[in-house]
């Protein structure tokens, strides 16, 4: 198991949909499960967190419930987290089996195997430095669970699942605990462009239906790590090999997987195209991107975004002032002219979050931080006909 790459085995219940292609996302679906660090030693902690995709349930709650299994000391596939039951009959999990433990009910939960896993091993043991892995499961259920909820209510909710009233996804990782010194690290992404462009922290994708772009992705050479796997015969040297992948809730991709060391780009074929005519514009016109890399040694990283289809019959708005915030809790008010036909306005390459047309207001309004005070930062204007204008005006945080 210590030699194997990430593996995650995913079972979407409740509406038997099939993926087709792999990269779209059209129901309940986990993507990546990352912990931080992926490799601890015993005891130490790692924080686990998972990007998941629903399209059909935008805006409804979620639950993710968190379980966790210690390490087979003697790296056998031992560990309670191997019963693929589980997958099947998730009430099982409430029996508790030796090993096996809930974590909690949160978007994150925190992990560690027990200080003294390795206790049965000799001092000079390899699988000490190789590592055995604690398996971590990710259940995201499509409905809300009180995070104070304990015996019989956890069974309940499982009971919902197995018998498919209640859509869940569930997903088995690992971490890799040991006691070596040079321990693994999650890759970084770094310089993501979309046709040679970054796009606006928080910003979303400006597509025309069909349309090709490319995808640029740079994850840093040192994300490729040397590291020493020790085997009977002595230490060997290696470096990782990190591969990505793209998902969407609509579009698609020329290549499912690539190697971080490729040049050549992965094509994003716009929803709405007519070499893919089952692939329509999404009815709100938005969706969804994902991206995740992953190393050989079970180490991830993700980041997410939104794209919108864009409507060129629209009008140009025409931004002719904004208000100051006083806080990051005030929203910043932008005024003008077609206010409704904003996509995002953009404030020293930041988009105002959870920016939206108030009609009341008469004016788009959304909320900004992560900027420095007293700096004039100039304002533009991104539309949902696909324009971007300097809008000639500045804003400076107080």
């Amino acid at each position: 198991m210590r030699a194997l790459p990430l593996m995650s085995l995913v079972l979407v219940t409740g509406c038997g949909v099939q993926f087709t292609p792999e990269t779209l996302v059209d129901s309940l679906r986990v993507l990546s499960v990352t912990a931080e660090p992926p490799e601890v030693a015993p005891g130490e902690l790692a924080t686990m967190s998972v990007l998941f995709g629903d399209p059909t349930r935008v805006g409804q709650p979620t639950t993710v419930i968190w379980v966790g299994c210690e390490p087979d000391p003697l790296d056998l596939n031992r560990s309670a987290c191997n019963d693929a039951s589980f997958l099947i009959k998730p009430t099982l999990i409430t029996d508790y089996p030796p090993g096996l433990k809930l974590l909690g009910f949160s978007r994150q939960a925190a992990y560690a195997a027990s200080p003294g896993v390795f206790d049965v091993l000799p001092a000079d043991d390899l699988i000490r430095t190789n590592g055995s892995i604690g398996q971590v499961i990710a259940i995201v259920i499509a409905e809300a669970v009180d995070v104070s909820a304990m015996g019989d209510e956890v069974k309940q909710v499982f009971q919902r699942i197995e018998d498919k009233v209640t859509p869940a996804a569930i997903a088995i990782t690992r971490v890799v605990v040991s006691e070596k010194a040079q321990k693994n690290h999650n890759p970084q992404i770094d310089n993501l462009t979309f046709d040679g462009a970054p796009l606006p922290l928080g910003g979303r994708l400006q597509v025309k239906a069909g349309q090709k772009v490319s995808l640029g992705v740079d994850v840093p050479e040192s994300s490729r790590e040397h590291y020493t796997e020790v085997q009977p015969s002595g230490p060997v040297e290696k470096q990782e090999k990190v591969v990505g992948a793209w998902y969407s809730s609509g579009g698609r991709f020329s290549q499912e997987r690539f190697d971080v060391v490729d040049t050549a780009p992965t094509i994003f074929t716009a929803p709405g195209s007519a070499e893919f005519p089952e692939d329509p514009v999404p009815e709100k016109r938005s969706g969804q991107l994902w991206l995740v890399v992953r190393d050989n040694r079970g180490a991830q990283a993700f980041q997410q975004f939104r794209y919108f289809v864009c409507d060129e019959s629209l009008a140009t708005p025409r931004v002719t002032g904004l208000t100051v915030s006083t806080s990051e809790t005030e929203p910043v008010v932008v005024t003008g002219q077609n206010m409704d036909k904003v996509l995002d306005i953009v404030i020293g390459g930041v988009a105002l979050t959870n920016g939206t047309y108030s009609a009341s207001r008469g004016a788009f309004v959304g909320f900004l931080s992560g900027l420095a005070p007293g700096i004039p930062y100039p304002v533009t204007m991104r539309g949902q006909n696909c324009s971007s204008v300097d809008t000639g005006l500045t804003y400076t945080v107080p």
